[in-house]
């Protein structure tokens, strides 16, 4: 049996309007107030863009596809542009810059792909057959960096010597994933929704550079090959998957064969998180948005995340936001 080639979409990424005319040229699917939506010839695509300062654009987009497609974008501009892509949890990218290897970008990996472009450039995207992928784009003039951000420009020099026509990634941490769900729910709302997105994807926008600038500036940390990197990332997952049954260190340390002086240093490089940090921070983010987004109860919420006495639970939460899982329910209501 011969396999089928990917179909190639070619688009003009320096404009989200000609690129949704362009798509609907080559798949169909309706255009609608900066949005493209549509059960289109090659899946289910609904791709949005948010525009409120020229300097900066937010898109958020999700497709689910019935063919393998690759989207080659060329990208023309005289002044740089800064892209980041923020995925959704549980969604993965194929990314591929010019003659660099093609990389995947997903949950079990890094979160993000920032690159920055100077003159024309293309990119390709690969997107599989029947995997739902959910994406956040931002799109950044370079010369608008410092006014967005507020950052001197003496500041900035060694970042965009990183980034200059390459893809970069950086880790996600529970605080972003926490703001891109946030969007991805806003969407869905009617009023003010083009302000609280734009606003939401500045911040999104912000912290992320803020912890890459921060990592630029500390001091040079030890290099993690491959093969271990991606043995950390199956911790991640590892001491996540079960609430109920958090792992010490050392028995992440036993089960992975690392020693835990080195499990404890090299965890923290890479995720910027202590492990019981790190554990604590999904927990609190993953019971705020049960709070936030279902009619569990408070409890039923404790116990998903771990917790089996509503009292620490309570605690453990107001320790971490502030205030109470109790006020948060309460505050959804006014």
């Amino acid at each position: 049996m011969i396999n089928q080639q990917p179909r190639i979409l070619y688009f003009d990424a320096t404009s989200f309007d000609n690129t949704y005319k362009k798509l609907q040229k080559d798949v169909g699917g309706d255009i609608l107030d900066h949005q493209f939506i549509g059960n289109t010839e090659i899946g289910e695509i609904h791709l949005e863009n948010f525009d409120i300062q020229s300097g900066f654009k937010v898109s958020v987009n999700r497709v689910l596809l019935n063919q393998d497609v690759v989207v080659q974008s060329i990208y023309d501009h005289n002044t740089p542009h800064i892209y980041i892509t923020f995925l959704r949890k549980n969604s993965k990218l194929r990314v591929q810059k010019g003659n660099e290897e093609t990389k995947t970008i997903a949950n079990g990996g890094a979160q993000f792909s920032i690159i920055l472009h100077q003159g024309q450039r293309g990119m390709s995207m690969d997107m599989k057959k029947d995997e739902e992928v959910s994406w956040i784009g931002v799109r950044l003039k370079r010369d608008d960096f410092q006014g967005i951000l507020g950052i001197p420009d003496i500041e900035t020099g060694h970042f965009f010597e990183k980034l200059i026509n390459h893809i970069y990634y950086e880790e996600s941490t529970p605080e972003l994933e926490d703001i891109i769900e946030e969007i991805f729910q806003i969407q869905k709302t009617t009023i003010a929704r083009n302000a609280i997105i734009f606003g939401k994807g500045l911040e999104l926008t912000g912290k992320l550079l803020k912890k890459m600038m921060l990592r630029l500036h500390s001091k040079k940390e030890k290099k993690i090959n491959k093969n271990d990197m991606s043995t950390y990332f199956k911790i991640k997952d590892y001491i996540l998957s079960d609430y109920s049954n958090i792992p010490t260190t050392q028995m992440i340390s036993h089960q992975f064969g690392i020693g835990e002086t080195k499990l404890k240093e090299e965890f923290k490089q890479i995720f910027d998180q202590s492990i019981f940090a790190f554990i604590t921070s999904h927990r609190m983010m993953d019971a705020h948005r049960l709070i936030r987004m279902t009619e569990l109860t408070i409890g039923e919420i404790g116990t998903k995340v771990g917790y089996n006495h509503l009292s620490k639970f309570t605690t453990a939460f107001k320790r971490y936001y502030d205030y109470t899982p109790t006020e948060l329910r309460k505050s959804l209501t006014l």
